[in-house]
């Protein structure tokens, strides 16, 4: 289906063209008979020609399918329900109007090129010559796109997103025409009325196939169509819906291999509506899995399944046809050729075998990878001749195989050790020049999930109840203007550590190096930080290092809210599932909170504490006062996910370091996240998990720690954590060693356990115990909003505390100010000289004889350290903050929404759009 080096594929190293380059390079394939990548480049077309059409990328769609994600009740459905159908009707009416008329027919001019080109590459006609309608429709088509008109104004810059099937999922034409051959041996009626629907991107590419291939089996009623999800099926054609329906026609789904399916539970629920019975919805599905399951939501349709084992990719990558590939790229080779196990098929990671052959008088050790069809796969090539010495050479590339070289850190004997940050830096500012672009098109990509895009909606929380409707007016704005790309080129996009081996000749390259970009997570960005950001997960501590190896690099400084940015989108990706892992487990959905939580840290303690001396080790007053703050509800939130803090609560941190105070944080957070506090906010260290544990920060070192536990804890106890793991729904904190921090995750949401099932558990008796060994006995409970903690019995913050003064050398100190929320702080409280409560304290707090603030959370601590120094934090010249730059300022004003509760949010909202529209005018002057 390949015929050799394509002018598709030389000048194809950025995926992401716009419909006018596509366009040109589609007619010049065309007229070099290219089959495979013409019918590649019509399919995109047609993809990003439909998404601007039928307003995917609208903030009104984003609106309902946010409505669609809220729906919970069968009354929220049924009025979801009535909203699609207005928006349906509204949209039907807009496509009768001239304009969308004429784009709607320049689009089915080049989808009817588009299912030409299917048939041409499944041989369904003599492939010699293009047939002349193809040409003349393609040239009426390219003439629309230059010369002025609507269809160049509308269609001429939308950006096309490769598909996942065809560029990072190992599917082939031949796929769907297995399963075209398995739907008409179930369905051998040759007359019935087929709506063969492609489901998102991917479907753009997979329906004119089937189309196709349906043709070619004598289907003589053959529709070909695509949708998105919350849109509606043929729009501006319920009729001939309607029709197909009344005649008994059956509806054909096609998609990416499914995870959950919820993408074709909402098409095939569509055509139910449309008039569709559910026996004639019929998604064709290939499937990872060699024994191919059907996802939950997907039980009630007929499928019909092409499981991993009969993927055509393992036919092409088999000893026999890698014996036949491998002479004809390395026409040195000598047989034989030996070929390695194939592994499972995953998602996101190509199919490979090892292989080695002899050439000349050495042996090569190579790797046989699938990658991707036609120019989709031939980049790989194209990116590993332009980052030569950098990652392993590639020997040639035919019928969607790479051969490239294996180094020795990939045999499997061999250990690579592990990569320095300096090194990736390095990568990463060669990589920037060598495979720089002209411009940075995740711009363009409005709802098809780039890194800003994803960035707004990790953030949108704190936007409160109304994030849908503000976020694209707000954030998405800002979040583009913070993350477009200076130096724009085709990033990597996988930087972990362990993607880097040794070669042959010691110096480390780079696997994986051209698919990251353009992988079926979306993620889609052209900057430097991003990469740099990816790599910083596996460098846990030396950030610095790998932003220092950048700047010695490239001579360029990544600005610290563009690095926080990066770092919360880069660790969200943690917790996708990991092809050579398995699915994210506990620890994984800790480890990406962690690593969240930790970036807001560094970003805000650079912003209000960098310039301040540090008190935790040498520099410290030995006579200045000692306070001690808890964590959670006081100096952070987490409406995000995970915990983060604010502008107020820097401002309180500040003004105690500015005036001589040193400060302890105490607790219920595991002792790795304390830590990370200390280690970002310069602080002498800490208690965790409720004083079971302590830390002691040493300057320039990681610091100590040490176990404060009562009698009978020489170990930790496994038997509540057998116990909860047994709950359905239920995690465990895997960062707390001592305290057992439990959660219920219902609905991508954490709550508390309820009090019927913490009851039976503290009753419970372990294994051959008695009932005075029942676990209640051994733990107390501290219920949260988000969790339910499980303390050992007699574990307390003040021991905790007054254990860590004495190993800082302030035996019997007594804390001048003690700040906290919960039960658990109540003897810190009780024991500083001036102990304070904010205003969203626990009840039993604020029944307690102890201060209260009129402000919560942050508010509430900057109002106690006001009352401690005599006046608001930051409102001396002492503790007054340094001038910030614009965009540090920007992703403040968003940090801080929350503190400003619904009164003041209006306001606070105001200063985000004004410090939006700063960072605006100061980048277009730059640019200017």
């Amino acid at each position: 289906m390949e015929q050799g080096p394509s002018v598709a594929g030389r000048c194809a190293v950025d995926l992401q063209a716009d419909v006018r380059e596509l366009m040109t390079r589609l007619i010049l394939t065309v007229d070099l008979s290219e089959w495979l990548d013409a019918f590649l480049l019509a399919a995109g077309i047609v993809q990003a020609a439909e998404d601007r059409l039928y307003g995917t990328w609208r903030p009104s769609h984003r609106l309902l399918k946010y409505l669609n994600d809220q729906a919970t009740t069968p009354r929220s459905a049924a009025l979801v329900e009535s909203a699609h159908a207005v928006a349906g009707a509204a949209g039907g009416a807009l496509l009768r109007l001239p304009p969308a008329r004429r784009l709607r027919g320049w689009t089915d001019r080049v989808a009817t090129a588009t299912d030409l080109l299917a048939d041409l590459v499944l041989d369904a006609r003599d492939p010699g010559r293009p047939p002349p309608e193809l040409r003349r429709a393609l040239l009426q088509a390219a003439d629309a796109l230059h010369r002025p008109s609507v269809v160049r104004q509308v269609f001429g810059p939308a950006v096309v997103r490769p598909p996942s099937c065809f560029c990072s999922l190992d599917q082939h034409p031949e796929d769907v025409v297995e399963l075209v051959r398995r739907f008409t041996a179930e369905y051998p009626a040759r007359d019935r009325p087929l709506l063969v629907v492609g489901v998102r991107t991917s479907g753009n590419y997979l329906a004119p196939l089937a189309g196709a291939a349906l043709r070619q089996r004598g289907h003589r009623q053959v529709t070909v169509c695509t949708a998105r999800p919350g849109a509606a099926l043929l729009p501006g054609r319920a009729a001939e819906l309607r029709r197909s329906a009344r005649e008994g026609g059956l509806v054909l789904l096609l998609d990416d291999p499914p995870v959950t399916g919820r993408s074709l539970a909402e098409v095939a629920a569509r055509a139910e509506r449309a008039g569709f019975p559910a026996a004639a919805v019929v998604p064709l599905l290939a499937v990872c899995e060699d024994e191919p399951a059907v996802p939950a939501r997907l039980a009630r349709y007929p499928c019909v399944l092409l499981g991993g084992a009969d993927w055509h990719v393992r036919k092409l990558l088999r000893p026999a046809a890698l014996a036949e590939l491998v002479p004809r790229l390395l026409p040195d080779c000598r047989p034989p050729v030996e070929v390695g196990p194939q592994g499972p098929l995953t998602r996101g990671v190509h199919l490979a075998v090892p292989v080695t052959a002899r050439v000349g008088a050495r042996e090569l050790p190579m790797i046989a990878e699938s990658a991707g069809l036609g120019y989709l796969g031939r980049r790989a090539v194209t990116v590993a001749d332009a980052l030569d010495g950098l990652v392993p050479a590639v020997h040639g590339f035919a019928g969607g195989v790479v051969l490239r070289a294996r180094a020795p850190g990939e045999q499997p004997d061999r250990t690579s050790g592990r990569v320095d940050p300096a090194e990736v830096a390095r990568y990463v500012a060669i990589r920037q020049r060598r495979l720089a672009t002209d411009a940075d098109r995740s711009l363009r990509l409005t709802g098809r999930g780039p890194v800003w895009e994803i960035a707004a909606r990790t953030l949108a929380p704190l936007l409160g109840r109304p994030e849908v409707l503000l976020r694209p007016a707000l954030l998405d704005p800002l979040m583009r203007r913070l993350t477009a790309a200076h130096r724009p080129y085709v990033v990597d996009g996988r930087t972990l550590g362990r993607n880097w081996v040794a070669g042959e000749d010691g110096r480390w390259v780079k696997t994986d190096f051209a698919e990251g970009a353009f992988s079926h997570l979306d993620l889609a960005s052209y900057d430097a930080a991003y990469d740099l950001a990816g790599a910083a997960i596996s460098f846990e501590g030396r950030a610095d290092e790998l932003l220092a190896g950048y700047r010695k690099a490239s001579g360029q400084r990544i600005s610290p809210a563009r690095w926080c940015v990066a770092q919360l989108v880069q660790a969200r990706n943690i917790v996708q599932p990991d092809p050579g892992l398995g699915p994210p487990t506990a620890l994984t959905h800790a480890q990406a909170r962690r690593a969240q939580a930790r970036a807001v840290q560094r970003f805000l303690a650079g912003a209000f504490l960098s310039d301040l001396p540090d008190l935790s080790g040498l520099d410290a007053d030995p006579d200045g006062p000692w306070c001690v703050l808890d964590v959670d509800g006081v100096l952070e939130t987490d409406p995000l996910g995970f915990p983060a803090g604010s502008p107020h609560g820097m401002l309180a941190l500040r003004a105690l370091r500015a005036h001589g105070c040193r400060t302890l944080l105490a607790t219920g957070r595991s002792l790795p996240e304390l830590q990370d506090r200390c280690a970002a906010y310069g602080l002498a260290g800490g208690v965790a998990e409720y004083g079971a544990a302590l830390h002691r920060a040493v300057p320039g070192a990681a610091g100590t720690t040490e176990a404060v536990l009562p009698a009978g804890w020489e170990e930790p106890d496994a038997e509540l954590r057998r116990r909860l793991a047994r709950m359905p729904d239920v995690t465990v904190d895997p960062l707390s060693r001592w305290a057992v921090r439990a959660s219920v995750l219902g609905g991508g949401v954490r709550t508390g356990l309820p009090a019927a099932a913490v009851a039976s558990l503290l009753g419970a008796v372990p294994a051959g115990g008695s009932a005075t060994g029942a676990l209640g006995a051994r733990y107390d409970v501290v219920p949260g909003e988000r969790q339910t903690d499980f303390v050992p019995h007699g574990t307390d913050k003040v021991h905790g505390v007054r254990t860590l003064l004495a190993r800082l050398g302030a035996e019997g100190a007594v804390p001048v100010l003690a700040v906290g929320d919960g039960p658990a702080d109540l003897g810190l409280l009780r024991w500083a000289a001036h102990g304070v409560a904010p205003a969203n304290a626990a009840p039993e707090v604020r029944a307690a004889e102890v201060a209260v603030t009129s402000g919560a959370y942050q508010r509430g601590l900057a109002e106690a350290v006001g009352r401690l120094i005599g006046h608001r934090p930051g409102g001396c010249p002492a503790c007054r903050p340094p001038r910030l730059p614009p965009d540090t300022r920007a992703l403040l004003r968003v940090l801080a929404l929350p503190e400003a509760g619904r009164r003041g949010a209006p306001w606070r909202l105001l200063r985000l759009a004004g410090a939006e529209l700063a960072l605006s005018v100061r980048r277009g002057s730059r640019e200017g």
